[in-house]
């Protein structure tokens, strides 16, 4: 691809996920990045670990399909760091999910025994259908386009106040919650910042021209399903806190 054509499409998926997420999030995604609840953390790790059981098997599918070595390779590190070792060397991303719900009152079994509510399995089973796709590229802007949601320094560039909700700072101020407690936050907010990048310039390097449209839908969609699937949360933990205040 040309300098000017990856500068252009680069440019165009930036500006896709300011104006579909960073601009206005998400209103559980602004509670995690502000003043987070019992019921917010509750509600995110219900729901997120089915997300991060998924992730490795949806990789593997647009491993098997890709042909690109360098496509590969970082899907492998990838795999490594989130799944394997963790960001900081230790437990991998979902391990550290199960230790953020028991920091506010959820047992490994409440977390594992928990469905995923409607609008997540439509997303997961949609991912699915993607990262099995043929066409590699499909999958990976569907499965991995989303990191570029978590690059904390794509909002800062465009002069949002906007996080990623990735911040361990907001949950140690309104809840307490030691640095053990958060480093799944933590881990997450340093890799996805280095992953939102990369998985930008993999895009950019392999759509060959005409196919930028492609691209650009698919990530769309993405961004626009998990939008739903925030604001389903987003009821959950506004249903749990309502639950817990009663109880207080």
């Amino acid at each position: 691809m040309s300098g000017a054509r990856s500068s252009a499409l680069a440019l165009r998926v930036e500006e896709l996920a300011v104006e579909r997420w960073f601009r206005d999030p998400p209103r559980l995604i602004s509670a995690m990045a502000t003043q987070p609840t019992v019921g917010v953390i509750q509600a995110f790790v219900l729901q997120w670990t089915k997300f991060s059981l998924q992730f490795p098997r949806w990789v593997g599918a647009i491993i098997a399909n890709c042909p690109e070595r360098d496509v590969i390779a970082y899907e492998v590190d990838n795999l490594m760091s989130e799944v394997v070792r963790g960001a900081q060397g230790g437990a991998g991303h979902y391990e550290l999910l199960i230790r953020l719900g028991e920091s506010v009152g959820l047992s490994r079994e409440q977390v594992e025994s928990a469905d995923a509510l409607p609008g997540a399995s439509t997303f997961f089973e949609w991912l699915w259908s993607k990262a099995r796709d043929p066409d590699w590229l499909i999958g990976f802007s569907a499965v991995n386009g989303l990191e570029i949601l978590g690059d904390r320094n794509l909002p800062r560039r465009y002069r949002l106040a906007t996080g990623t909700g990735l911040d361990p700072r907001p949950y140690s101020q309104s809840l307490g919650l030691s640095r053990e407690e958060l480093e799944f936050f933590e881990a997450s907010d340093e890799a996805d910042a280095s992953h939102g990048a990369e998985t930008l310039a993999v895009i950019v390097r392999h759509t060959l021209p005409g196919r930028e449209g492609a691209v650009l839908a698919v990530l769309r969609d993405a961004v626009s399903r998990l939008r739903a699937m925030m604001a389903e949360t987003w009821e959950l933990a506004q249903s749990i806190d309502s639950s817990i205040g009663e109880r207080s």
